[in-house]
């Protein structure tokens, strides 16, 4: 079984907008139903669950019903108060009524252009070992400081990838780190990944795309709109 989580919690402070990021509109449809649509289609995807505040599980139901139909089969479920336990809750939803070895993917809800490919690897990489990450090559030197002043190191720029989603992990494993991390580790966890990385275990890579980009700021609706032209049109 594949079931995806589209992570929609963003409060879209440096969008600067009073409206958070993924219901903006972007080629006349808010951002999430582009990433939700790319995961319906798809025909290996058997479960989806949209990730989202509270005070918007309502809305988020409405556009999908008109967007997408009201038999979607698409579920919405509030989020936590970061990423993490957003995660976490998003898998405590399918853990109860889906088997451990379900294959778990979670994609960002403002990163509209996933492509097939894209999720077909990671299922395919998930089942062979266990945990995927998304990724791209660095182009620039990334420069690591431990005190936000110094730089402290540089690593090797062939050593170094930009991190994308989806990212896929195996549901029952996935559950449990998440259940017995502390309140101080889901406040760091800034992805999936880190969550199995922390606990000591691998995480494969798959290629992703430059044109995967996730929109935060308020030029990268003019990117993406670039890119749907060049890519998706």
């Amino acid at each position: 079984m594949v079931a995806a989580a589209i992570l929609a919690g963003g409060r879209g402070t440096r969008m600067g907008s009073d409206t958070p990021k993924q219901y903006l509109e972007f080629n006349n449809e808010p951002i999430l139903i582009h990433s939700v649509r790319a995961f319906s289609a798809h025909e290996r995807v058997d479960r989806i669950c949209v990730v989202v505040p509270q005070a918007f599980c309502a809305e988020t139901e409405q556009l999908l019903q008109h967007f997408l139909g009201k038999n979607s089969g698409i579920d919405v479920i509030a989020g936590g108060e970061n990423r993490s336990l957003s995660l976490l809750h998003a898998a405590r939803f399918f853990a109860q009524s889906c088997p451990p070895d379900t294959v778990f993917i979670t994609h960002d809800a403002v990163r509209p252009f996933v492509t097939k490919r894209m999720i077909d690897e990671n299922i395919d990489f998930c089942i062979l070992h266990g945990a995927v990450g998304t990724v791209v090559p660095a182009v620039d030197t990334i420069l690591m400081s431990e005190d936000g002043l110094f730089i402290s190191h540089v690593p090797p720029r062939k050593n170094a990838f930009h991190a994308q989603t989806p990212q896929t992990f195996l549901l029952g494993k996935m559950t449990r780190l998440l259940e017995s991390a502390t309140a101080e580790q889901h406040a760091a966890f800034t992805d999936g990944c880190s969550v199995f990385l922390q606990a000591g275990l691998p995480v494969c890579m798959v290629q992703g795309e430059n044109y995967n980009i996730k929109i935060t700021y308020a030029d990268d609706l003019t990117r993406a709109e670039e890119i749907r032209k060049k890519f998706f049109n």
